[in-house]
């Protein structure tokens, strides 16, 4: 096993592989400004999966966004009239990654999907974190000791950065926007006025979610007070989100289903405070600067809480956080059910009053 750090100066190619989730992928972003102040001229690539892909294209520290089609593939495989079709695209996708013959290629994944992806390059150093799981420290050429937990996910993969060099860190969390982003936001928020408020109930956990008559309150309460309630959320969530909205009076504004993740990103800017369970747009919220009222029950926000003005609210129970996507308690899902709304409006008007104070 290789010694730590291992120097790159000489390379002409690294690869950084991170293709999960949109909060991961908001987590890695300091991981790209740090490699790219310490190797200015190297070129950097990132490997992503096709969901998280446009919060990373158009990164100025990245030469090529490399993206894995790997979600759909596994769906396409179970078709067969679509099996060939779907192996021929991944043997070319995996053979062109062979070709760009990387110098190096850093593993913040660290599962077997990730192991696969650093064979598939062929290149010579492979670094990874040694807690990785379902063999993948096997396939690392470096090895990288895991700090000490708790620890935020943002600290544990500059930790990859530090094991090549890269120590001078720099938390810079730079999601490129374009103008044609910010002019969709500007427009789906005009006559919103301030304060505008994002509620984001959704994500993919069962354990994570608040219980929606608490959102429909929330939603009034905020909305008597004079704040713009917008509502966020992709296609999948367009019938819960009509639930928190059906009869609001005044009409809260639903976002759901019609941005781009960059025309979320330049929605969320603009916006004074966002109020979310532990979801990927929580992550990019908190990228763009904007407060975070984050509701945690099952996750640990100590590793993967928002980063950023704003705050968490969460009960302090013996099972929590579980890390589970089932409540193993009889199904009560008391670490979210146990935050009430009252508790939520407060902290909510907090921030609020915070925010205006800066304006």
């Amino acid at each position: 096993m290789g010694e730590l750090p291992v120097r790159l100066d000489g390379a002409r190619r690294i690869l950084l592989v991170k293709p999960s989730a949109l909060g991961d992928v908001v987590h890695t972003l300091p991981v790209v400004a740090t490699l790219h102040r310490r190797y200015p001229m190297v070129l950097l690539d990132w490997l992503v999966e096709e969901e998280a892909a446009p919060l990373v294209q158009g990164h100025p520290a990245v030469a090529e966004v490399v993206v894995s089609g790997r979600r759909r593939w596994l769906k396409h495989l179970r078709r067969p009239g679509e099996i060939r079709a779907t192996l021929r695209e991944m043997g070319t996708f995996l053979g062109a990654l062979r070709r760009r013959r990387y110098d190096a290629v850093l593993d913040l994944q660290g599962l077997f999907k990730s192991a696969l992806y650093l064979l598939a390059t062929g290149a010579p150093i492979r670094v990874g974190l040694a807690d990785g799981r379902e063999g993948a420290p096997w396939v690392l050429t470096h090895r990288v000791p895991v700090p000490a937990q708790p620890v935020h996910a943002v600290d544990r993969y500059l930790a990859l950065a530090a094991a090549v060099d890269a120590q001078e860190i720099v938390r810079e969390f730079a999601i490129p926007i374009q103008p044609h982003d910010l002019t969709v936001a500007e427009n789906l928020l005009a006559n919103c006025p301030h304060p505008r408020v994002v509620l984001h109930p959704a994500a993919r956990w069962p354990t994570k979610l608040w219980e929606l008559e608490r959102w429909r309150r929330l939603a009034a309460t905020l909305a008597a007070e004079g704040a713009a309630v917008i509502l966020t959320g992709s296609t999948a969530d367009e019938a819960v989100v009509g639930e928190i909205a059906h009869g609001m009076q005044p009409p809260l504004r639903s976002l759901v289903g019609r941005l781009s993740l960059k025309q979320l990103a330049a929605v969320l800017r603009s916006v004074d405070l966002m109020v979310t369970v532990d979801s990927g747009p929580m992550h990019i919220a908190a990228a763009m600067g904007t407060p975070v009222l984050a509701l945690f029950g099952p996750t640990d926000p100590a590793r993967t809480g928002p980063l950023g003005p704003g705050g968490v609210l969460r009960q302090p129970l013996p099972c929590s956080p579980c890390l589970q996507r089932k409540c193993r308690i009889s199904d009560t899902y008391r670490c979210m059910r146990d935050l009430e709304v009252g508790e939520v409006v407060r902290a909510a008007k907090q921030l609020l009053g915070a925010r205006t104070e800066e304006r």
